[in-house]
């Protein structure tokens, strides 16, 4: 029952973060930085929604252990900060590594958060793509080929 409302808030969360880093992300295109300066930013700019992103993941598996029935981590604790991180960076990014593994409800929510962060990543590669072709990084590699 608490998955039921519990998700839902972070599927908003997490978009509304990941807009408005796209949003400040797109600032950086009007600058008139060098095209490779640009690209970096924005690149490590969406490294940063994503941390950002995982680590909500992993503040709602910190405290969400606390209520009962919820699910536990077998052979390890979601009371440890780090092996909370760690298995929230492996569900957000579809990694799937089986040395942690959750129980109960958590399974579920593990399987949401593949599935936002999947989203989120693909959304953040179309971004890059986009920024890639508004600054027409490409474009010296096809006038090459096109002066043959």
């Amino acid at each position: 029952m608490v998955l039921i409302i519990l998700f839902p808030f972070l599927l908003v969360l997490t978009v509304t973060v990941h807009y408005g880093f796209l949003t400040r992300l797109m600032a950086i295109l009007d600058t008139g930085w060098a095209q490779s300066i640009k690209l970096i930013t924005i690149i490590c700019g969406l490294f940063v929604a994503h941390v950002v992103e995982v680590v909500v993941y992993a503040f709602v598996y910190y405290f969400a252990h606390l209520i009962p029935g919820f699910g536990e981590l077998p052979g390890s604790s979601f009371e440890d900060w780090i092996n909370t991180l760690y298995f929230s960076f492996v569900a957000y990014s579809s990694l799937g590594a089986g040395d942690l593994s959750a129980s109960g409800w958590f399974k579920i929510l593990y399987g949401l958060e593949a599935i936002n962060g999947l989203v989120l990543i693909t959304w953040s590669a179309s971004f890059s793509l986009l920024a890639m072709n508004r600054m027409k990084f490409c474009q010296p590699c096809s006038e090459s080929d096109s002066i043959e």
